[in-house]
């Protein structure tokens, strides 16, 4: 088990920035905003499919 953990070790080596960056983001925040957009953007897309459709939906 620990020649696999070794090997896996040596292979994310160049990844090792990247990694990081990913791990040092908040995902919680990023799911968070993104639920808002689309909470906000809901809204004008039923106000536009509402026109669209003349009001008949």
């Amino acid at each position: 088990m620990a020649g696999f953990a070794f090997e896996l070790l040596n292979f994310l080596k160049p990844f090792g920035g990247k990694m990081e960056a990913l791990a040092n983001i908040n995902w919680e925040v990023v799911f968070q905003l993104t639920c808002v957009a689309l909470i906000v953007l809901a809204g004008p897309a039923v106000i536009f499919v509402l026109a669209f459709r003349n009001g008949n939906l």
